[in-house]
């Protein structure tokens, strides 16, 4: 896996970050807090998943997002309250969700990963979580030549022929497999790979549906492509936060971060970040579904 490690510069201090590589590895590792506060400096790996709006390249293809800048501000914080100055690589190649996830599951000391990681109950007994930054909905959609879904009880109505696409083992697949086991007894499902395959399948097959990420669907509708939302199937109910290792000293300090200053998700700079990744359209679907 390609380990990169990028440059940032914020008010008072600068961190400097330059580029290497590593040879493939399945675990990472970072400084502790206690070493890092202890000796006034570290190195914390960032771990990743590609995912539009929150980790994504730029177009000089650097990465940014969402979870880039809100951990950059937490680097400025480190340095201007701690007095500690953090250095950060980003570490693995972001293509799989499953492998960052797993990969910083076990590692060591100050590993974090960013993406689109939805907080539950059962992965807080194998990993540690952040403050939640963001709550994430579901958007169901179709191609445009699809007959908007008034009801949810019309499903097999309306959506009588179509297959539902979706990558196995997520949350968008147990949405699809409730809306099957309701509404929908004989529903096709096809599986896909990852949540970009599952948005290219449905793209390219007028008989289909799926449910999308917020983050996705955005991403779609700016490339214009041909999605017709059904808001009646929207669902918001997960929260997304960056991810440590069990053994990981940082959750404390993370959760210093979010909470400072009446909380950092109030905060001016948060809502500039959101604004800045995922446009206006974006973040007044977020406020639709507080």
């Amino acid at each position: 896996m390609k380990t990169k490690v990028l440059t940032f510069f914020f008010g008072v201090s600068a961190v400097f970050l330059g580029f290497l590589c590593s040879p493939l590895h399945a675990q990472y590792s970072g400084d502790t807090w206690q070493k890092a506060g202890s000796s006034g400096s570290g190195m914390i790996s960032l771990a990743y998943v590609e995912t539009p709006g929150f980790v994504y390249k730029d177009n000089a293809g650097n990465l940014t997002g969402i979870c880039v800048d809100i951990m950059r501000d937490f680097v400025s914080y480190v340095g201007e309250k701690k007095g500690v100055k953090l250095s950060v690589q980003f570490v693995g190649d972001g293509s799989s969700f499953g492998g960052m996830y797993n990969n910083v599951k076990g590692s060591q000391g100050g590993v974090f990963g960013l993406g689109n990681i939805t907080i539950t109950p059962a992965r807080k007994k194998e990993i540690k979580f952040s403050p939640p930054f963001i709550t994430n909905f579901a958007i169901l959609v179709t191609q445009n030549s699809v007959p908007t879904l008034n009801s949810l009880n019309e499903i097999s109505k309306t959506f009588a022929g179509l297959t539902a696409y979706t990558a196995k083992g997520t949350l968008n697949d147990k949405r699809l497999a409730d809306l099957k086991s309701k509404y929908y007894p004989d529903m096709k499902v096809a599986y896909a790979s990852s949540s970009p395959e599952t948005l290219e399948k449905v793209l390219s097959d007028p008989k289909s549906f799926s449910y999308l990420d917020l983050a996705f669907y955005l991403d779609a509708v700016q490339r214009r492509q041909p999605l017709k939302r059904h808001p009646v199937g929207d669902q918001s109910s997960e929260q997304f936060g960056f991810i440590m290792p069990m053994n990981s000293d940082w959750q404390p300090l993370m959760e210093e971060f979010f909470a400072a200053d009446g909380g950092y998700t109030n905060s001016m700079a948060y809502k500039k970040i959101l604004s800045k990744h995922l446009g206006d359209t974006g973040v007044k679907l977020l406020q639709t579904k507080r």
